[in-house]
C-alpha cells in the first residue's frame, strides 16, 4: 500500500500540480489564485510523504490545516472579474479592434481582473473610415464614453460602422458641389467633415451641363437615367457623371438654326429643328427634306445616311456637314403645251418622248431626248420648227436649256382616178394623196381608138384637162369612149358623092349613108362593109368600117 501511494504521488501528483498550476496562471491569468493552489498542492504532497516516512498522525491535521487554510484564503479573497470587448480580454489601457481601438479607464490589474464592482469607463475610439455605432452590454449602450460596472464577468461588444467616400468623374467629394469643364454636380448632402458618409446614407446628386453640353447619364448610381439621381453610402463609391457635346448642322455651308434653310436653287426641311442654342443633343436623328423651287430638282445629298434618297437622314454625333446639289431642269413646250409625259397629243397626231421628262415635267441638264412625230390618220408630218429645225420625223435634243419646239402637221385627202372603160385611156396624176388645199390639176389621155368623154365623181366637164381643189377625200374618174372609122369611097370618082363623108365615130353609132349620082350616072350599089341599091342605107359603127358607093353612066 505505501509504495502504491508513493508512486501514485510522484507519478500523478506533481504532473496534476502543474498542469493545474498552469492553467490558472497562463489561461485564467489568475496569479494569486495560481500561488495559493501551488502552495497548497505542494504542501499536500510534502505532508503526504512525511506522512508515509515518519508515520506521525499530527502530520494529518497539519496538512488538513494547510488545505482549510488554502480554500479560505480562496473563498476569503477579494473577488476578481474579467472584462472581455469584442471577445478581446481587457489587459491594458486600451482594446485594438479592427474598426478602431477602445479605451480602458481604469485599465485591470495585473493579471487582467477587476475586482467586483470597480466601474470602468470605455471611450471608442473609431479608426479612419468607421464610425462609433453603439455598445452591446454597457451602463448606456447608446452613449460614447459609456460605463461599465464591473458586477460579474462582463463581456462587452463595441460596434464600429464604415465611412465611405465618394469619387464622382475621379474627384473626391469634399463639399457640396463639383465643377467639370462639361458640367456641374450639386451634391446634396455633403459628406462631413472628414470627407465621408456614414453607412446607408442617401445622397442626392443632380447634374447640371454646361452651354454646348447635354447630360447623357450616370454610372454607378441607383438610376442612371434620372437626374437627378441618388446613391445609398453602402460603401466607397465611384460615379461617374457624362456629359455629351451639343453639335451644329451645316447644310451646304448655312449654320441651321432654324428647321427651314434657303438657297436660291430650292429649300431643305430639318425635322427635328435644332434648340434655341442652335445646336443638337448627341445620337439625335434627324430627317432632311430637299425642296427645289421652280426651275430646278434635287440631285443628291453629301454627307447624310442615304446620299441617294429624299428625304434622308442624317445622325447627330459630331458637329455635321452636309450638303445638297440641286440642278437646273428645262422644260419641252411643243406647240405650247409643256411635255409632261412620254406623250402628247397634238391636232393632226402625237409626239413621243424618249426618255420621259421627270415628275415635275422637267429634264435633267444636257439629257438627250429623242422626239418623235406620229402623225394621225388623214395627217402627215410636215416640219419641226423653233428650237428645232427639221424636216425628219425624229429629232435629238439637248437638254441645256428650256425648249420651245412646234411641230406641225398637215391635213391631208385621198385623190382617187379612175377610167372608164379602164382601156379608154389614162389620167394624170393618178390617185395619191394631197394636202389639204391644194389644187391638183387633172388631165384625161384617151388611148388609141377612144375619145374623152367627160369627167364624173367629184369633178365634171368634158374638158380633158380640169382643176380640183383637195378639200376632201375625192374621187374622179374619166369616162373614155370606143370609136371607129368610116372610110366612105366612090366609084368611079366621078359617078357621084356619099354623104356623110369619111370620119371617127363613136362605137355604136348609126349612120345614115346616102348616095348622090353625078350628072350623067346613077346610083348601082353599095359594096365593102355594107350592101344594097338602095341609094340610103343606115350601118352601126361597131368596127372600123370601109364602104363604096358604086355609080355607073346613065345608058
Amino acid at each position: 500500500m505505501k509504495k502504491f501511494a508513493e508512486e501514485v504521488i510522484k507519478y500523478f501528483w506533481i504532473p496534476l500540480i502543474m498542469a493545474l498550476v498552469s492553467y490558472i496562471f497562463f489561461q485564467l491569468r489568475d496569479v494569486i489564485l495560481g500561488i495559493i493552489v501551488l502552495v497548497a498542492l505542494s504542501a499536500v504532497y510534502t505532508l503526504v510523504r512525511l506522512y508515509f516516512a515518519h508515520k506521525k498522525w499530527w502530520l494529518f491535521i497539519i496538512l488538513m490545516v494547510v488545505v482549510f487554510t488554502s480554500v479560505g484564503a480562496y473563498f476569503l479573497r477579494a473577488p476578481a472579474i474579467t472584462l472581455t470587448i469584442n471577445e478581446q480580454k481587457v489587459t491594458g489601457t486600451s482594446v485594438s479592434l479592427n474598426a478602431g481601438t477602445v479605451t480602458v479607464s481604469p485599465a485591470p490589474l495585473t493579471n487582467g481582473l477587476y475586482t467586483k464592482n470597480t466601474k470602468v469607463t470605455l471611450t471608442a475610439n473609431p479608426g479612419p473610415g468607421s464610425d462609433w455605432k453603439s455598445w452591446t452590454g454597457t451602463d448606456d449602450d447608446t452613449a460614447n464614453p459609456t460605463t461599465v460596472t464591473m458586477s460579474d464577468d462582463k463581456q462587452i461588444k463595441v460596434n464600429f460602422e464604415s465611412r465611405f467616400s465618394m469619387i464622382i468623374n475621379n474627384q473626391m467629394v469634399i463639399g457640396s458641389y463639383l465643377l467639370f469643364p462639361e458640367g456641374s454636380v450639386s451634391v446634396n448632402p455633403p459628406p462631413e467633415g472628414d470627407g465621408k458618409y456614414t453607412n446607408g446614407t442617401e445622397v442626392t446628386l443632380t447634374a447640371q451641363a454646361e452651354s454646348g453640353y447635354d447630360l447623357k447619364g450616370w454610372l454607378g448610381t441607383s438610376n442612371d437615367t434620372s437626374n437627378p439621381s441618388t446613391v445609398i453610402m453602402s460603401g466607397n463609391k465611384n460615379v461617374t457623371v457624362t456629359f455629351n457635346p451639343r453639335f451644329s448642322l451645316t447644310v451646304s455651308n448655312q449654320l441651321v438654326i432654324s428647321p427651314v434653310v434657303s438657297f436660291p436653287e430650292g429649300s431643305v426641311t430639318v425635322n427635328p429643328g435644332p434648340s434655341d442654342d442652335g445646336k443638337y443633343t448627341y445620337g439625335t436623328r434627324i430627317t432632311l427634306t430637299a425642296s427645289p423651287n421652280t426651275g430646278y430638282g434635287w440631285k443628291y445629298w453629301s454627307g447624310t445616311g442615304s446620299d441617294t434618297s429624299n428625304p434622308t437622314t442624317a445622325t447627330i454625333n459630331s458637329e455635321k456637314h452636309v450638303a445638297v446639289t440641286f440642278e437646273a431642269r428645262f422644260l419641252v413646250t411643243i406647240n405650247n403645251q409643256a411635255l409632261a409625259s412620254s406623250s402628247a397629243n397634238f391636232t393632226g397626231g402625237s409626239v413621243s418622248a424618249i426618255p420621259a421628262p421627270g415628275t415635275d415635267g422637267r429634264y435633267t441638264k444636257d439629257t438627250i431626248t429623242v422626239l418623235t412625230a406620229i402623225p394621225s390618220t388623214g395627217y402627215r408630218f410636215d416640219r419641226w420648227s423653233g428650237d428645232v429645225s427639221d424636216r425628219v420625223t425624229t429629232v435629238s435634243i439637248p437638254m441645256n436649256a428650256n425648249k420651245n419646239i412646234t411641230v406641225t402637221f398637215i391635213k391631208t385627202y385621198v385623190l382617187t382616178t379612175g377610167m372608164s372603160p379602164t382601156a379608154g385611156g389614162s389620167v394624170s396624176p393618178v390617185s395619191g394623196i394631197y394636202d389639204e388645199g391644194v389644187s391638183v390639176t387633172l388631165a384625161a389621155m384617151p388611148s388609141s381608138g377612144y375619145r374623152f368623154v367627160h369627167w364624173s365623181g367629184d369633178v365634171s366637164g368634158n374638158v380633158t384637162s380640169t382643176n380640183i381643189a383637195m378639200n376632201a377625200d375625192k374621187s374622179v374618174t374619166a369616162i373614155f369612149i370606143k370609136v371607129y372609122t368610116l372610110n366612105v369611097s366612090v366609084s368611079p370618082t366621078e359617078g357621084g358623092s356619099v354623104s356623110p363623108g369619111s370620119g371617127t365615130y363613136d362605137q355604136g353609132t348609126e349612120i345614115t349613108l346616102t348616095a348622090t349620082p353625078a350628072t350623067g350616072y346613077i346610083f348601082d350599089q353599095w359594096s365593102g362593109d355594107v350592101s344594097g341599091n338602095v341609094t340610103s342605107t343606115t350601118i352601126m359603127m361597131n368596127a372600123d368600117k370601109n364602104i363604096t358607093a358604086n355609080f355607073i353612066v346613065t345608058p
